[in-house]
């Protein structure tokens, strides 16, 4: 009975380190598995990113696209009216200077004046417009690179966050695979300790039986000992009985 006992402590001290076990391989699986959902949540958020990102980049480049054309289109129409100009009021302008910078000399011919003075206005008013031009043009060309230094920047930022977003997927993708084979492996373990816990308790429930036996056994033992106690005297005197009849004693004296 005692080592019966001994073995069922032993026996139950071992049902609870393969039920602490099972329990923590339970606690790791759920664990494993809601990591790898959160993985695979954030890499299907990360896809949708770089699909709008993608999209947007592509509207802005057209945007820019369409604005240099334009900006450009502006500068060439500009420039056109600009060599207008100038041919318009060159002339005037030449005749000014030759009459400024040629004194009446001997051998020199003087040129005639003009009649009521509308070259010189004309020329006169020519300036202003023609600065006012090239300033437009000048801002145009410049409008212009600011467009293509912002377009460059977004593109840059953009290529870095493909490069970063892409990153991040292909590291979510090595964790899930990573996370997947430990939970596995962590299935097949805790598939090992089930079997073990169901044999454990096979081996309990035998040991069981076998204690209420011997119990009953036992308790049998001292329930009849004195009856057998008093049978075997009775029976020890009848055998001395005999042996005394047998040896001629004279039992009534």
């Amino acid at each position: 009975i005692d080592r019966t006992e001994d073995d069922i402590k032993v026996g139950e001290h071992l049902k609870e380190d393969l039920d602490e076990q099972h329990l923590q391989l339970v606690n790791q699986i759920d664990q494993l598995n809601s990591e790898i959902e959160a993985l695979k949540k954030e890499e299907q958020e990360l896809m949708v990113a770089l699909k709008q990102a993608g999209e947007q980049r592509k509207e802005a480049n057209e945007l820019f696209q369409t604005s240099v054309m334009d900006q450009r289109a502006v500068i060439n129409i500009l420039n056109k009216a600009l060599a207008r100009l100038k041919q318009f009021y060159q002339p005037s302008a030449e005749l000014v200077e030759v009459s400024a910078h040629e004194p009446n000399q001997p051998g020199f011919a003087v040129a005639p004046r003009p009649k009521g003075g509308k070259a010189y206005a004309k020329s006169a008013g020519s300036g202003g417009v023609i600065q006012l031009i090239m300033k437009i043009i000048s801002n145009a060309e410049s409008a212009e690179k600011e467009m293509e230094a912002d377009e460059q920047h977004s593109q840059a930022l953009y290529a870095e966050f493909v490069k970063t977003t892409t990153a991040t997927i292909e590291a979510d993708r090595a964790a899930v695979a990573e996370k997947s084979a430990q939970v596995a492996s962590t299935e097949s373990e805790k598939s090992e300790t089930e079997a073990s816990q169901l044999a454990n308790s096979e081996e309990l429930a035998k040991l069981g039986d076998l204690l209420k036996a011997q119990h009953v056994d036992c308790d049998f033992l001292l329930k009849y000992f004195d009856v057998r106690q008093k049978a075997r005297a009775e029976e020890i005197d009848a055998i001395n009985d005999a042996k005394a009849v047998l040896s001629g004693a004279d039992f009534g004296k």
